[in-house]
């Protein structure tokens, strides 16, 4: 991780004590001069904060008695977050005692909801576990000093990735699989009935090999359908009115309920900047941009599906966007034809093997059919599965070893009058795995027994317990 320059990518954060923002739709437009006057009151507010909070800490500090803070790698709305190493797996020589420590700085702990934000943030991401997602350990304090640890990643957030193509964008090759690790990631986060709210290229970190991770879900929501129906969390993150503006719809401007497809409108906008390097509403705020007449410009390269499941994504309307990520990878992506060609292969197969499955059954079965068998041999056989069945219930309840005999003998009876008659096979297998079971401790008493067993009917020479049994005693 690289810091991120002072200012980048901030979320607003509402404070319960200062002036409510401006209405949603009041018919006013504030002028340009103002709304940019405004935008550097926040950063330089922003950045006085982090400084605050960075200054209270140094290399070598020690937090816990645990963690050693070693470099200052990242820093966001809420705190600052430092590499370190984790003393006790030095202690108990882990290859990997590195972790990465978010240290919510003393402003922001002034905030009466950001103390508990942060704790949601780490029981959040403790339930996602995900390749796409950055890991967390654990939430913690050290007197004044309350943080989280997680993770330590080694690449750059990809707002900085996206800076670096500015204006032409990573191309479509490149930046596929970035999306599709993304939309993963985020898949999996609405499955479990979580909704990201502040998803935006600094809250995204790109690993050295490419592979993204979604981080920070403090302001993270739960969506109502999907609400537990164990204890009520009385904390919503929705009151601390959380959003990064270029990247929020006009729903979470309004304070509507949180849904999935909030995300997928911030994800629209990150795949357009990762694709073009450019954002495409000029990094207006939805309302902004709606008011304003704009509208995303096609991208040449890529396919008709794929822009008209990006187009989907970044509509102002939350009900024209894809429902949630799952949606949009099915819609974006497709059936793609190495995944066709997987899914014909596989049914190729299970055809096969149902081919040779139904080959052996008739091979295995009898030559003869019962029912072409004399009647009084099919009498015979019938009268012996019934002794030999009774014999094993009766072993089974009072595991009297006579009894097992006895079902052995009535069920290689069965099997001498009819060969390969699957049901004989399938009371002998029983009792004589019963058997070897029973003897397997004394070598001498296993040797009787297969000897014993390979006597009684000609199915258990060539059954394999019973060959392996009597090859293990043969053996010099």
């Amino acid at each position: 991780m690289k810091p991120d320059p002072p200012g980048a990518g901030l979320t607003r954060l509402r404070d319960a004590g200062s002036v409510p923002d401006e209405p949603a739709n009041n018919g006013e437009t504030r002028s340009r001069e103002t709304a940019s006057r405004d935008s550097r009151t926040r950063v330089r507010a922003a950045d006085a904060l982090l400084a605050a909070g960075a200054a209270a800490f140094e290399a070598g500090t020690l937090l816990k008695g645990r963690f050693e803070l070693k470099t200052l790698v990242g820093r966001g709305g809420m705190g600052i977050v430092w590499s370190a190493v984790d003393r006790r797996k030095l202690e108990a020589r882990d290859p990997n005692p590195e972790v990465a420590v978010k240290i919510l700085n003393s402003n922001a702990s002034q905030h009466p909801q950001a103390f508990v934000a942060l704790q949601r943030e780490a029981s959040k991401a403790q339930t996602l576990a995900h390749p796409n997602i950055a890991t967390v350990f654990d939430f913690d304090r050290d007197g004044a000093n309350v943080f989280i640890t997680m993770e330590l990643l080694h690449g750059q957030p990809l707002d900085q990735a996206i800076r670096a193509v500015r204006n032409h964008g990573l191309g479509r090759t490149a930046a596929l699989p970035v999306i599709r690790g993304i939309a993963e990631g985020l898949a999996y986060a609405h499955r479990k009935g979580i909704v990201h709210s502040d998803l935006k290229p600094a809250n995204i970190f790109l690993l050295a090999d490419g592979t993204p991770k979604i981080l920070d879900f403090g302001i993270a929501r739960a969506v109502p359908s999907a609400a537990s129906a164990g204890p009520k969390d009385e904390f919503d993150a929705g009151s601390l009115g959380a959003y990064t503006e270029a990247y929020a719809t006009d729903e979470m401007v309004q304070g509507a309920d949180p849904a999935p497809a909030d995300d997928i409108y911030a994800l629209g906008i990150i795949c357009y900047e990762l694709l073009t390097g450019k954002h495409p509403f000029q990094d207006k705020a939805a309302g902004a941009a709606r008011a304003a007449g704009l509208s995303a410009p096609p991208i040449r390269n890529l396919r008709r599906r794929e822009w008209r499941t990006l187009a989907r994504a970044l509509s102002f309307d939350r009900a024209e966007r894809p429902r949630d990520a799952a949606e949009f990878i099915r819609q974006f992506f497709g059936a793609t034809r190495a995944r066709n060609a997987l899914i014909a292969a596989v049914v190729l197969l299970a055809v096969a093997a149902s081919l040779l499955w139904y080959r052996n059954y008739q091979q295995s079965g009898p030559s003869v059919a019962f029912e072409d068998l004399p009647a009084d041999t099919q009498q015979q056989i019938k009268s012996d599965f019934a002794e030999g069945d009774k014999a094993w219930a009766f072993y089974s309840q009072a595991h009297v070893g006579n009894a097992l005999t006895d079902s052995v003998d009535y069920y290689a009876k069965a099997y001498a009058l009819h060969p390969r008659d699957r049901d004989a096979v399938r009371g002998l297998k029983r009792a004589a795995d019963e058997f070897l079971k029973r003897a397997r401790a004394d070598p001498e008493t296993l040797r009787t027994t297969a000897q014993t067993l390979a006597d009684s009917s000609e199915f258990f020479k060539t059954y394999p317990p019973v060959v392996d049994a009597l090859r293990l005693i043969d053996a010099p």
